[in-house]
């Protein structure tokens, strides 16, 4: 086929679903009613077009016009590219329109900011950024953003979604891909049954895909996450290609293989370290007391910093480079660890994944790039240890929100696999509280509390972090996280368990202001003093999602309140208790000689549920908000 044949193809190839957009430019007025509900920003064209002319070639480019309506929708002024040593920004422009279409601005690539992509914990990197920020001071107005970005590689395809955020609705949405037959790429289909549009023609695949009209939608409470709802088309190559590194992906076994490959060779180490890691594990007889020492090891010597020089994003830096520099990213630091592990006659698993809220699915016919992390996995007799190694302080084993609970990929001497990192039960995360409270007759208080978190609740409100982090930034967390209006620390401490299923232990005494309202001749007490559930979620008239409850924990209050002599019960209320498939509520109070003493239980479900739950579940949030509120009251009689 003749250059000029090709270009020909391509040309009409392009202009799919183009035909279908309105001549009447981008005046707002053009905007259907319907797609202005619930949105903050309207795209009123979303194109991408996806040309893979080999595998070392591969051009994106990307055509969007978006009204943005107000200041929630500002971000989608900011327009960037990002681009490193294998790739390139070949153009990149943008226009300003007002309300009526006309044109207020053109910028052009110059106009843009060329930064170093670099985040803290970053200190080599060759990624860099085309930045440019044309917000307006006034609402609503559009932005145009072209721009065009070479691949030398063949490796991660661009997915497609329907719409691209929250409260964002879309005009017409066109996705075009072309490419030689043998490269053509896989795909699948979430959430929806839209097909692609596909043809051959002289060697070339083409696939395009045409939507328009797509309204804003926002995430219901306890929904699932935003892009696990949205109609989305996952791609990926079949024959990869990456910085000279050739592989296979149409198989989770040969995405590891490719993945083998860029690792072979990097975990050597010297004589002198092998010798120490040696004498250090031979002091332990078990095996799991062998790999939590090298684990403590890698601990103490090294610190986590992000490499992203060349293909190392990709690929890990040898375990002689980290032996002598004291540092590497999560790539480097598993591979490491995996070395050290070898060289004492302990095998492990370098593992892909995806950390941080909403990993997406993995699936075992599709393939494809799902991850941002690195971890190690260690068979260990019947059991697995999961390793964190980019932490000086992370609980041997634990894995905690981050990565626990997930799909991942191993990378095994066979290639990969797919298996799931470990999860958190209700009985592993835990909150235990217990308080004595003297209250005096003019309803200020003194108290005592000890409070044990385990598990998960481990890392409420990042105490996980701030318990290295010193005397002075821990009592700014007691202020910033104890869940009472006027008080005054007058002692703590805390005290770390650093143990599979890790635990803190915080003490703390204060003085309390106003524990209990006087009026009159009466003395109202709120006996749940520090772990009140507050709002329930909004009613929702026509549920569309599933109720998700992401997280399991049992939460247990036992308080103990000294009541001043002069005053006697009025009124006490009734014990509390809701079982369902949610969780378990209960409460009871009690009073007698003086003493209040207040109980409560609250054990929350992890699992998803039909949406016409929702009600229900949402009616037991609200006996939980009803029952926090409770209050004892006592009267003076004297």
């Amino acid at each position: 086929m003749t250059v000029k044949r090709l270009a020909l193809i391509v040309l009409l190839f392009s202009s799919i679903g183009s035909e279908a957009i309105g001549q009447g430019g981008y005046a707002i007025r053009y905007i259907p009613d319907s797609l202005l509900k619930n949105a903050n920003a309207v795209f009123q064209l979303d194109k991408t077009e996806i040309k893979i002319l080999s595998n070392k070639k591969t051009i994106e480019e990307k055509h969007q016009v978006i009204t943005i309506l107000n200041n929630k929708g500002k971000k989608f002024a900011e327009l960037y590219e990002g681009y490193d040593k294998h790739s390139k920004v070949k153009s990149i422009s943008a226009r300003v329109l007002d309300a009526n279409g006309n044109e207020v601005r053109t910028f052009y690539s110059y106009d843009f900011d060329d930064y170093s992509n670099v985040s803290g914990g970053t200190i080599f990197d060759d990624s860099r950024i085309k930045y440019l920020d044309v917000s307006q001071p006034s609402f609503p107005y559009t932005v145009e953003f072209k721009s065009e970005v070479v691949y030398q590689s063949l490796f991660y395809i661009p997915n497609w979604y329907a719409v691209p955020d929250e409260n964002v609705s879309v005009v017409h949405s066109i996705y075009n891909l072309s490419s030689p037959t043998e490269l053509k790429p896989r795909y699948k289909f979430l959430n929806t049954d839209l097909e692609l549009k596909e043809s051959t023609e002289d060697g070339m695949s083409f696939m395009s895909l045409f939507v328009e009209n797509q309204k804003a939608t926002k995430r219901e409470p306890y929904g699932p996450a935003f892009f696990e709802t949205v109609p989305k088309l996952l791609l990926a190559p079949s024959e990869m290609y990456f910085d000279g590194f050739d592989g296979n992906m149409e198989s989770w076994k040969n995405y590891g293989l490719w993945q083998l490959k860029l690792n072979q060779g990097r975990d050597s180490l010297s004589s002198k370290s092998i010798n120490e890691i040696r004498q250090i594990t031979d002091q332990f007889e078990s095996r799991e007391d062998k790999i939590r020492a090298v684990y403590e090891y890698v601990q103490n010597k090294t610190r986590y910093v992000s490499i992203q020089l060349g293909i190392g994003g990709w690929q890990p830096y040898e375990a002689t480079s980290v032996d002598e520099l004291g540092y590497g990213d999560c790539k480097a630091l598993s591979n490491y660890t995996y070395s050290l592990l070898k060289s004492v006659g302990i095998n492990s698993y370098y593992t892909k994944v995806y950390a941080g809220s909403n990993p997406p699915k993995l699936f075992d016919d599709f393939p494809y790039m799902a991850s941002n992390h690195i971890i190690l996995c260690v068979p260990n007799d019947q059991d697995t240890v999961w390793l964190e190694c980019t932490s000086q302080t992370n609980p041997f084993g634990y894995l905690g929100e981050f990565t626990g609970d997930r799909e991942v990929m191993i990378v095994t001497q066979d290639g990969g696999k797919i298996v799931r990192t470990p999860s958190y039960s209700v009985e592993d995360n835990r909150q235990i509280t217990r308080a004595k409270i003297d209250i005096s007759k003019d309803g200020h208080a003194t108290a005592t509390v000890d409070i044990q978190y385990t598990g998960t609740q481990y890392e409420n409100n990042d105490l996980n972090w701030v318990i290295n982090d010193g005397e002075e930034k821990l009592k700014k967390w007691i202020y910033n996280n104890t869940d009472i209006p006027e008080f005054q620390v007058d002692d703590f401490s805390f005290n770390l368990k650093k143990d599979k299923i890790p635990s803190i232990d915080e003490h703390i005494e204060i003085t309390i202001r106003s524990m209990a309202s006087v009026n009159g001749e009466r003395f109202f007490v709120r006996p749940n003093m520090m772990n009140r559930w507050k709002k329930a979620p909004r009613r929702i008239s026509n549920r569309q999602t599933e109720v998700v409850l992401s997280s399991a924990f049992y939460d247990s209050d036992s308080l103990v309140y000294k009541i001043p002599e002069n005053l006697h019960i009025e009124y006490l209320p009734e014990d509390i208790a809701i079982s369902n498939e949610f969780g378990k509520y209960n409460v009871s109070f009690e009073y007698n000689n003086r003493e209040l003493i207040y109980v409560r239980q609250l054990r929350w479900n992890k699992g998803t549920f039909p949406k016409e739950s929702y009600d229900k579940f949402r009616n037991f949030y609200r006996a939980i908000v009803k029952g926090d509120k409770a209050k004892v009251v006592f009267v003076d009689k004297t």
